[in-house]
């Protein structure tokens, strides 16, 4: 099961990892910065949201 599991996250990754270049070589340099600005604040939610779920396991 957990194999199964990394062998996904790899392959999401590595798919992500080559969607994201296409696109950054396809945009204008206005539109990369968008995206950049967007996908940073992705990550901060995603970490913010991350913490989150991780402090509601301590009260178990």
């Amino acid at each position: 099961m957990r194999s199964r599991f990394m062998s996904g996250i790899i392959a999401g990754s590595l798919f992500g990892v080559t969607a994201s270049m296409y696109a950054l070589y396809k945009t204008s340099p206005r539109q990369r910065r968008r995206i950049m600005k967007k996908g940073t604040r992705a990550i901060r939610d995603a970490s913010k949201f991350m913490g989150a779920v991780s402090s509601l396991n301590l009260f178990r």
